[in-house]
């Protein structure tokens, strides 16, 4: 659970780095190892805005090789509590939450765990088939390069067979 105690974030602009876990955030199995999440507190009299910025690092299987790799990707999102909201509300750049100060608890483990996976690629593809910004071509190759020639030796004894059907 990522929380922080309401009276205890200074009044005014602070910062704050963590380094998360998967099971911290409820995201174990993923492929996701670790995050870094830089977060900016604004604290006013009547609202507090988180602004978090995640470095999120992962070991993916490649689609297209079903190869392992490692990699990094970074994603954005800000949560504003104010004590004035009817509906809270989620949109893609950010949450707008009730404060409660009475509770002295906020909680963004639900915002950060659901930004690291929205950031996760859809398809995952190894970084030798992207090339400056470009996937490349899918070459697959499939035995050696003798029979890539023409002449495959397991036909050898059909075709020894067929000469023999049309010599009779």
């Amino acid at each position: 659970m990522i929380s922080f105690r309401y009276n205890e974030i200074p009044k005014g602009v602070s910062d704050e780095l963590l380094e998360v876990d998967a099971d911290e955030l409820g995201i174990e199995g993923s492929g996701i190892t670790r995050v870094l999440v830089q977060l900016k507190f604004n604290k006013q009299d009547d609202n507090l805005r988180i602004q978090c910025q995640l470095s999120v690092f992962a070991t993916l299987t490649c689609d297209r090789s079903l190869d392992r790799y490692e990699t990094m990707f970074e994603s954005t999102y800000e949560v504003v509590f104010q004590h004035d909201v009817q509906d809270e509300r989620e949109e893609l750049s950010g949450t707008l939450r009730k404060l409660d100060p009475s509770r002295n608890v906020i909680d963004i483990t639900r915002e950060l765990r659901d930004t690291v996976l929205l950031s996760i690629p859809v398809k995952k593809l190894h970084p030798r088939y992207i090339e400056d910004g470009e996937i490349t071509e899918f070459e697959a190759s499939f035995g050696d390069k003798e029979k890539e020639s023409g002449h495959d030796p397991r036909w050898d004894a059909l075709t020894e067979l067929k000469q023999k059907i049309q010599k009779n």
